[in-house]
């Protein structure tokens, strides 16, 4: 993890590219990678990576756009796993996560019913481990 942290402005580049790539696999790719570093990462050293918040959920967007309910799910379970290991990751973008992730939740015609559990699983974890993070939004959520 000491040589990784060396580079995080390098993998900070990387991460943005590649999240920003016009194959839906290669933002998969990119996403889980970066979910991957968080887990391990010290909260000081994934500080930074909030900037990459919107292009991750963008990743879970796109393929909800596409109808990919493969890629949706391994987006939305990367986030259910950071929420569990770094909640604080998702505080200062949680309200603008909430309104982006609730059309997933109220679409209903997923082949995979399951894939609409996955948002709210993430918006709970969160707000189990941080609740301050509704307390001011409450009437907006």
């Amino acid at each position: 993890m000491d040589h990784l942290v060396k580079f995080k402005a390098d993998l900070m580049g990387i991460f943005a590219k590649t999240l920003q790539h016009t194959s839906l696999d290669i933002n998969l790719a990119a996403l889980q990678a970066v979910s991957n570093f968080l887990q391990i990462a010290e909260g000081k050293d994934a500080r930074g990576f909030v900037d990459l918040l919107p292009q991750m959920a963008q990743v879970a967007l796109k393929a909800a756009q596409q109808d990919d309910e493969t890629v949706l799910e391994d987006a939305l379970v990367e986030f259910n796993e950071m929420a569990e290991i770094e909640p604080k990751f998702f505080r200062k973008n949680f309200k603008d996560l909430f309104q982006a992730f609730s059309g997933i939740v109220a679409k209903d015609d997923f082949t995979n019913p399951t894939i609409r559990h996955q948002p709210i699983e993430f918006f709970v974890t969160v707000v189990e481990r941080i609740p301050n993070v509704v307390k001011k939004d409450i009437g907006t959520l």
